[in-house]
């Protein structure tokens, strides 16, 4: 029988593949956005938040501190790396969510698992080109260096083959189903140009925790993102029961891993939801887990909810650490709660 014996969750904010040189250039991008969700859910201007906020985060949106947060984070992913390589897993299971990189607002799943035999990433050039046909407001121009860097570190520079197991994958699927889950299964890859596959939420993982030794991924994909179809966070909690259940109903001997990758707060930092949802982890609440407010799952803050997923998944194992580091790229208070932890 198949046996889950890791848990891993893993924000994977530019914040944490990019050198903290970059971060400056990368934060200029922030006051383009055309809409912002504040702390209370709400909708706002850049100008707005930057009035909120006045000068709160002004000595915290700094290069030197930056600087010793990178190196926190750097650190904490090469403990996940650590715990990774010492599992000895057989496959590993990506609870991520697609941007527009694999599917597109003309088919948006609410959930759904990749069960094919070839894994391909996408190119991080065609995610640029799909957000600007859906109306996206356009960023400022971006260096070759951080472009490179970005595209390097989502494993989007190039169309990178995963190591896949369909078979497992498969089964995963079914037994989901039995559960009474209608997810969407994918054989292939959705791609009518060529450019499809998986996003940064796969990739990071792949280049940033993996290691030097393949491990078989299956992608399950949640669509934290986009309305009207988002599970919600009680929904994500069944999902990571039922994930679990599905896991070691699998015949076959594997060391299974599971991963919940994005999050924290984004685009907007919000300490607040972050150690809420961080309380909930220590103390295994499911009540908590299940009533993270849905009102602030907003923008990247939707990724919560893969957080809540590997939660539920990982109840028979033990929060064995976790970390926690809330960045401020502008004084106005937009960055990202970067998280990382390991149940064991």
């Amino acid at each position: 029988m198949a046996q889950l014996v890791l848990g891993v969750g893993m924000s994977h904010s530019t914040m944490v593949i990019l050198d903290d040189s970059l971060w400056g250039e990368w934060a200029a991008q922030d006051s383009t956005f055309a809409i912002l969700f504040d702390t209370e859910g709400q909708p706002v201007t850049y100008a707005q938040l930057a009035e909120q906020a006045g000068n709160r985060y002004a000595q915290q949106a700094m290069p030197q501190h930056w600087k010793e947060q990178y190196a926190t984070v750097r650190r904490a992913v090469a403990r996940l790396a650590a715990d990774v390589a010492s599992a000895s897993l057989d496959v590993l299971v990506i609870v991520g969510d697609d941007q527009l990189e694999l599917f597109s607002l003309a088919n948006m799943p609410s959930l759904a698992i990749f069960y094919g035999d070839r894994i391909v990433s996408g190119l991080w050039t065609s995610r640029f080109a799909t957000y600007q046909r859906q109306g996206r407001p356009p960023s400022v121009p971006l260096s070759q260096q951080l472009l490179r860097a970005v595209e390097e570190g989502y494993a989007m520079d190039t169309h990178r083959e995963f190591a896949s197991a369909p078979g497992f994958a498969r089964a995963l699927l079914t037994s989901l189903i039995d559960q009474g889950f209608d997810i969407t299964g994918l054989a292939e890859l959705p791609s009518t140009d060529g450019s499809a596959g998986l996003g940064h939420a796969y990739g990071a993982v792949v280049t940033q925790i993996m290691g030097e030794k393949p491990i078989p991924i299956v992608p399950v994909f949640v669509n934290t993102y986009f309305p009207p179809n988002q599970p919600t966070p009680s929904r994500c909690y069944d999902l990571g029961l039922a994930l679990s259940q599905a896991i070691e109903a699998y015949p076959f001997d594997l060391r299974v891993g599971i991963v919940a990758s994005g999050g924290l707060s984004h685009f907007v930092t919000d300490e607040r939801l972050d150690r809420q949802l961080l309380a909930a982890l220590r103390a295994d609440s499911e009540e908590q887990l299940r009533s993270i407010p849905r009102k602030l799952l907003n923008a990247g803050s939707s990724e919560i909810r893969n957080w809540i997923a590997v939660a539920a998944a990982c109840k028979h194992l033990k929060l064995v650490w976790d970390e926690y580091i809330p960045v401020y790229r502008t004084p106005a208070g937009t960055g990202c709660g970067l998280g990382f932890a390991c149940w064991s």
